[in-house]
């Protein structure tokens, strides 16, 4: 592990950042994780700056790194003031900018930019932040993959939990590439939209990409009406949503 301790203000930023940008290719990160990762603490240093302690007094902080079984974990550790992340409002990204509530945008950078977050605080040890990113390895293999997923129902109110629920598991165990298989569906309502559209923003945060495929005439109207067949990559078969996959690498 190697690490470096800076007092925490402002000038700190410039130092963290070539600090970790080097570790990060030394661990063999792409330029877009390494950039994910210069962004996540980034946030995490600010935090500790802005509010771990008086602006008068400020105390330091140390950040440090290792690579270890296929992950880079990077740790920020202060003993400014009791920080508990449970506190902070998941901050609203969906409502008109003039409407938003300003704050907790850093903590929801670190935690859609990393692989793993977790805080922890203790009396002796102060408060210690440990971010996750993977490494490249059988996995990140894995995610190049395509899976179709086939829905053999409407998509509505009720069913459209359901089938993000069904989605985001695959996320979860590492899919980037998804084909919705749509033969089977005979009816999409707005909440089928949002559900869609909510799993569009997931993989596209995530550098994947979802792809729709076989819709039918009435389901396809549906995105015709509201215009978005612009924002959604609309396949008459699953094989030439496959195909439009294996186009882009």
């Amino acid at each position: 592990m190697e690490s470096i301790t800076l007092t925490a203000d402002l000038d700190a930023l410039a130092k963290t950042s070539a600090f970790i940008t080097a570790a990060a290719e030394r661990c063999g990160l792409d330029e877009r994780a390494t950039w994910q990762v210069q962004l996540a603490v980034d946030e995490a240093v600010t935090n500790v700056i802005q509010h771990a302690y008086d602006p008068d007094q400020p105390g330091d902080f140390t950040l440090s790194w290792q690579c270890h079984d296929q992950r880079f974990i990077v740790t920020v550790r202060d003993h400014g003031r009791q920080f508990d992340p449970s506190t902070v409002p998941v901050p609203d990204i969906t409502s008109p900018l003039e409407e938003r509530q300003v704050g907790g945008l850093g903590i929801y950078l670190i935690t859609r930019l990393m692989d793993e977050v977790h805080f922890e605080f203790s009396p002796q040890g102060g408060n210690l932040l440990t971010m996750v990113k993977y490494l490249p390895s059988d996995q990140a293999e894995e995610a190049n993959e395509v899976v179709v997923i086939p829905i053999n129902d409407r998509i509505d109110a009720l069913t459209a939990p359901r089938l993000s629920k069904t989605v985001n598991e695959q996320i979860s165990q590492g899919a980037r590439q998804i084909v919705l298989d749509f033969s089977n569906v005979p009816f999409l309502s707005s909440s089928g939209l949002r559900a869609l559209l909510l799993i569009r923003k997931e993989l596209m945060t995530l550098g994947g990409e979802l792809r729709l495929a076989a819709l039918q005439p009435q389901v396809h109207e549906v995105f015709t009406i509201t215009g978005f067949t612009q924002v959604f990559n609309i396949h008459p078969s699953v094989t030439e949503a496959r195909a439009a996959f294996s186009q882009r690498r």
